[in-house]
């Protein structure tokens, strides 16, 4: 009879110890949470250049199927084949940015994004000034020429050519 109690007990305190250890690890989780919540996020550093400077971002999320990678791929291509002078110049920046990043959520708030797809921004003077989300990409995905002129029209236009 004895034994029935002390092995129930022992039962129960490692029953007990264990949602303990569990409610502690949810707190934990909830604390970093917050904190990366109220903390701003980081600042962006692209180089500087005189005049005006365009960012063209792929921005990801999630799985990558076919046609994500084919994106992203007509967009480098955009950007080296047909602003390979301004790439090097860095008036022209590519970057892909992987939104599933706890550091890069806001660019969802920021940029209004529900997708995958390309924004393309003007910065002047180290500061955004105006951008446009690339949303028709899904709809050229097979024809690479317009895919590319398609992107090229806001990209000239920002760069004064």
């Amino acid at each position: 009879m004895i034994a029935k109690q002390v092995i129930r007990s022992l039962l129960l305190l490692v029953v007990l110890g264990s949602l303990a250890i569990r409610a502690n690890r949810e707190y934990q989780k909830s604390q970093a949470a917050e904190r990366s919540a109220q903390s701003p996020p980081p600042v962006e550093v692209f180089p500087k250049v005189d005049g005006d400077q365009v960012v063209m971002t792929y921005f990801m999320m999630g799985t990558r199927c076919v046609s994500c990678r084919k994106i992203e791929a007509l967009a480098r291509e955009t950007a080296e084949k047909d602003f390979a002078g301004q790439l090097a110049s860095r008036q022209l920046v590519f970057r892909v940015v992987d939104c599933d990043e706890p550091a890069n959520q806001h660019y969802l708030k920021d940029y209004k994004l529900t997708s995958k797809t390309v924004v393309i921004s003007h910065r002047r003077d180290e500061r955004e000034t105006e951008w446009k989300n690339m949303d028709q990409v899904w709809d050229l995905l097979d024809e690479p020429a317009a895919f590319r002129a398609y992107l090229a029209e806001p990209i000239r236009q920002y760069l004064g050519s």
